[in-house]
């Protein structure tokens, strides 16, 4: 999210920018209708006479376009359009459209008025409805920006980020304990399949080469019950899935984790910049200020979990692919076959990610 709510802003900052130069000085001129009109009511020119019906008919139309700059200045994950009431809404689209207008007539009505013009303001005005659009656009890009500020937290979110913290770090446990003891698991399956081949004989059928290996492989085969092998072959399966299920979960935390920090970073914030006038405040900003430093903990120990989760999932992944080698080597025709198809499966799923990630 917050590379998107950028990506974002600078979009509508260049839309509010093409937009002025393109179409600024005809929708100001509408804009500053009304400061037109009133410039023409106040200076008695009678030159300007006949132009103030037109002007106070083009001010009927100003208020709907600042209204309609505005709401196109908002972003749909802004403050107003994403957090706010439909009745809080559309108040705040007035209130900010009556600032935009009030820049630009401002502007306008005190650069006539300096001139002491009684002509056309129509003629020779580019200068005038210039300066009049730039303040109009720093004024929408203002809003816009104010609008995307994050909203400040509250210590009811606060608390709530915290039980998340903890809900979650009880589940990364249990995870890690359930990764940490398939990991014990299947090593003490391999230290058993090491084991029984370190005799005298399996160690000179090791350094008799390839062919001896294999022809080992095939006598150990004949020797060793399919259930033995079938057994393997789905301990293998298990072992794979749990860390596949744990790495996702871990992944889970890990946006977890993020938004954490995000709101970690907005109570400490919120803390600097309350000012403690009065003792509500003090008491206000001392409960932010011990909400944000035990959702901190939570976080840090949450974070550690994950990490140390990871470091299993990476050590179960390790005693796995070994497993699926002493299956392999072990196993006689029946497991070289085996290995080949499970390598064919991977490979074929990983190609499957891999064109769903890029088409």
């Amino acid at each position: 999210m917050p590379s998107n709510r950028n990506g974002g802003a600078g979009c509508t900052i260049a839309l509010l920018v093409v937009g002025g130069l393109f179409f600024g000085l005809p929708a100001t001129m509408l804009l500053a209708a009304p400061a037109i009109a009133a410039r023409i009511k106040f200076s008695g020119a009678p030159g300007l006479a006949p132009y103030l019906r037109e002007w106070l008919w083009a001010s009927i139309a100003s208020p709907l376009l600042a209204v309609a700059l505005v709401r196109l200045a908002f972003s749909a994950q802004g403050r107003l359009r994403s957090r706010s009431p439909v009745v809080t809404r559309w108040l705040g689209l007035l209130a900010r459209a009556a600032i935009v207008l009030g820049v630009i007539n401002i502007a306008v009505f005190v650069q006539l008025t300096d001139a002491g013009r009684t002509d056309q303001v129509i003629t020779n005005g580019l200068p005038l409805f210039a300066l009049a659009a730039l303040l109009g656009i720093a004024a929408l890009i203002a809003i816009s920006a104010i609008d995307r500020r994050p909203k400040p937290v509250s210590v009811h979110e606060v608390h709530a980020a915290t039980a998340e913290a903890k809900r979650a770090l009880r589940r990364v446990r249990a995870e890690n304990e359930r990764v940490r003891r398939q990991a014990e698991e299947v090593h003490a399956r391999l230290a058993k399949l090491r084991a029984r081949d370190a005799g005298p004989a399996g160690r000179a059928a090791h350094s008799a080469g390839g062919r001896a290996r294999d022809t080992r492989n095939d006598r150990r085969q004949s020797a060793r019950p399919p259930l033995d092998f079938h057994a393997l072959r789905t301990f293998h399966r298990e072992s794979y899935l749990c860390a596949d299920t744990a790495h996702v979960a871990y992944q889970s935390a890990q946006t977890s984790l993020r938004t954490m920090s995000h709101v970690v970073r907005r109570a400490r914030i919120g803390t600097q910049i309350w000012l403690p006038t009065s003792r509500a405040s003090r008491v206000a900003r001392a409960e932010m200020r011990d909400a944000a430093a035990h959702l901190a903990r939570s976080h840090g120990e949450l974070r550690t979990q994950v990490d140390q989760g990871l470091g299993l999932v990476r050590n179960l992944n390790a005693h796995t692919a070994d497993l699926k080698h002493e299956i392999r080597d072990n196993y006689g025709e029946n497991g070289r076959a085996w290995f080949e198809a499970l390598e064919q499966r991977i490979t074929d799923a990983r190609a499957e990610r891999r064109a769903s990630r890029f088409g």
